[in-house]
Protein backbone atom coordinates (compact mmCIF):
# COMPACT_ATOMS: atom_id res chain seq x y z
CA UNK A 1 0.00 0.00 0.00
CA UNK A 2 2.60 2.53 0.74
CA UNK A 3 4.17 1.57 -2.51
CA UNK A 4 1.11 2.38 -4.43
CA UNK A 5 0.80 5.89 -2.63
CA UNK A 6 4.45 6.80 -3.79
CA UNK A 7 3.76 6.10 -7.11
CA UNK A 8 0.50 7.54 -7.32
CA UNK A 9 2.33 10.75 -5.58
CA UNK A 10 5.16 10.49 -8.25
CA UNK A 11 2.47 10.32 -10.95
CA UNK A 12 0.61 13.20 -10.49
CA UNK A 13 3.56 15.72 -9.27
CA UNK A 14 5.13 14.20 -12.78
CA UNK A 15 1.78 15.53 -14.57
CA UNK A 16 1.92 18.88 -12.56
CA UNK A 17 5.20 19.60 -13.78
CA UNK A 18 5.01 18.66 -17.63
CA UNK A 19 1.39 20.75 -17.76
CA UNK A 20 3.14 23.71 -15.77
CA UNK A 21 5.92 23.32 -18.81
CA UNK A 22 3.30 23.11 -21.41
CA UNK A 23 1.71 26.35 -19.74
CA UNK A 24 4.51 28.77 -19.96
CA UNK A 25 3.86 31.75 -22.70
CA UNK A 26 4.73 31.17 -26.24
CA UNK A 27 5.50 33.69 -29.06
CA UNK A 28 2.36 33.43 -31.24
CA UNK A 29 3.58 32.19 -34.74
CA UNK A 30 -0.32 32.68 -36.28
CA UNK A 31 0.15 36.44 -35.60
CA UNK A 32 -1.49 38.37 -38.73
CA UNK A 33 1.86 39.21 -40.96
CA UNK A 34 0.44 43.59 -41.17
CA UNK A 35 1.04 43.56 -38.02
CA UNK A 36 5.07 43.42 -38.29
CA UNK A 37 4.59 45.11 -41.44
CA UNK A 38 2.89 48.00 -39.59
CA UNK A 39 6.12 48.01 -36.88
CA UNK A 40 8.42 48.56 -39.97
CA UNK A 41 6.17 51.16 -41.46
CA UNK A 42 6.51 53.05 -38.20
CA UNK A 43 9.88 52.09 -37.80
CA UNK A 44 11.02 54.10 -41.00
CA UNK A 45 8.52 56.72 -40.19
CA UNK A 46 10.62 57.77 -37.01
CA UNK A 47 14.07 57.48 -39.31
CA UNK A 48 12.05 59.81 -42.13
CA UNK A 49 12.25 63.60 -40.50
CA UNK A 50 16.30 62.80 -39.68
CA UNK A 51 16.70 62.52 -43.95
CA UNK A 52 14.71 65.17 -44.33
CA UNK A 53 16.51 67.57 -41.79
CA UNK A 54 20.05 66.02 -43.69
CA UNK A 55 18.34 67.62 -46.96
CA UNK A 56 17.47 70.63 -45.40
CA UNK A 57 20.94 71.57 -43.96
CA UNK A 58 22.25 70.75 -47.82
CA UNK A 59 19.88 73.15 -49.10
CA UNK A 60 22.17 76.93 -49.26
CA UNK A 61 19.50 80.12 -49.24
CA UNK A 62 19.83 82.21 -52.19
CA UNK A 63 17.63 85.02 -51.47
CA UNK A 64 17.24 86.33 -54.94
CA UNK A 65 15.79 83.06 -55.67
CA UNK A 66 13.71 81.71 -52.42
CA UNK A 67 12.83 85.23 -50.69
CA UNK A 68 10.15 87.65 -52.13
CA UNK A 69 9.80 91.82 -50.63
CA UNK A 70 7.32 91.39 -47.99
CA UNK A 71 8.42 87.79 -46.34
CA UNK A 72 9.77 88.41 -42.94
CA UNK A 73 13.85 87.36 -42.93
CA UNK A 74 15.01 84.53 -40.92
CA UNK A 75 16.24 85.67 -37.37
CA UNK A 76 20.03 84.26 -38.32
CA UNK A 77 20.44 86.46 -41.43
CA UNK A 78 19.20 89.66 -38.95
CA UNK A 79 22.41 90.60 -37.58
CA UNK A 80 26.07 89.89 -38.20
CA UNK A 81 25.67 89.98 -41.78
CA UNK A 82 24.82 93.95 -42.53
CA UNK A 83 26.82 95.91 -45.19
CA UNK A 84 27.88 98.70 -45.36
CA UNK A 85 25.97 100.08 -48.82
CA UNK A 86 28.73 102.73 -49.23
CA UNK A 87 31.37 100.06 -50.20
CA UNK A 88 28.85 98.27 -53.29
CA UNK A 89 28.30 100.48 -55.90
CA UNK A 90 24.88 98.66 -57.04
CA UNK A 91 23.63 99.16 -52.89
CA UNK A 92 21.43 102.24 -52.75
CA UNK A 93 21.36 104.46 -49.17
CA UNK A 94 18.94 102.31 -46.93
CA UNK A 95 16.11 104.83 -45.54
CA UNK A 96 15.60 105.13 -41.92
CA UNK A 97 14.89 101.79 -40.08
CA UNK A 98 16.17 100.01 -42.70
CA UNK A 99 19.64 97.74 -43.65
CA UNK A 100 21.64 95.83 -46.31
CA UNK A 101 21.91 92.46 -44.83
CA UNK A 102 24.57 90.19 -46.90
CA UNK A 103 23.65 86.31 -47.62
CA UNK A 104 25.18 83.89 -49.59
CA UNK A 105 26.58 86.63 -51.55
CA UNK A 106 23.21 87.91 -52.56
CA UNK A 107 21.85 91.40 -50.93
CA UNK A 108 18.64 92.10 -48.84
CA UNK A 109 17.31 95.07 -47.88
CA UNK A 110 15.27 95.25 -44.87
CA UNK A 111 13.15 96.69 -42.26
CA UNK A 112 14.82 96.58 -39.04
CA UNK A 113 11.43 97.24 -36.71
CA UNK A 114 9.36 94.49 -38.10
CA UNK A 115 12.25 92.27 -40.46
CA UNK A 116 10.15 92.23 -43.57
CA UNK A 117 12.54 92.18 -46.93
CA UNK A 118 12.20 95.22 -48.91
CA UNK A 119 14.33 94.43 -51.93
CA UNK A 120 16.92 91.62 -52.75
CA UNK A 121 19.34 91.73 -55.17
CA UNK A 122 21.86 89.23 -56.96
CA UNK A 123 25.29 89.36 -55.93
Amino acid sequence: MNTLIKAIVLLVSASVMGASAFAAPQENHNQPKHVNQHKKQVDQHKKQPVVQKAQAQKHTVKPSRDWKAGQVIPSQYRKGHSVDHKKYSNLTKPAKNQQWVKVNNDYVLINTVNHKIIKTIKG
